[in-house]
């Protein structure tokens, strides 16, 4: 990709989401982990079963069907959906599939924090 051609996407950008100014770092440590998040929302359905929790979609039927469908890790905190195959890395991740948000609004919905490398 050209120097020009990232300016010109960077312009589209600013142009449907303003200005871009947030250049620093999630601060995962101020993120809830992924059982706090769980319990936090009331979407454990079940008692975890070791590093796995299951949970009910957010995706298809908007979290309303009948048995859960979607693996979450405790641990690495990646989770999948064995439904309809939603998947995501992290608890931002399933944040925003949960509440449509964008990345920074999510990161501030959690309560995370940015730093500055």
């Amino acid at each position: 990709m050209r120097p020009r051609d990232v300016a010109g996407g960077l312009r589209a950008w600013e142009q449907f989401f303003g200005p871009s100014h947030w250049r620093g770092q999630v601060d995962r440590t101020t993120l809830p982990t992924p059982h706090e998040y769980l319990n936090e929302r009331s979407l454990l359905s079940r008692r975890p079963r070791g590093e796995w929790a299951l949970i009910r979609c957010p995706i298809h039927k908007h979290g309303a069907e009948a048995h859960p469908s979607m693996s979450i890790s405790l641990v690495d905190r990646h989770f999948r959906c064995h439904a309809c195959g939603a998947k995501g890395g992290d608890i931002i991740a399933l944040h925003r599939l949960r509440t449509r948000l964008g990345f920074l609004a999510a990161v501030r919905d959690l309560g995370g924090r940015f730093h500055d490398d």
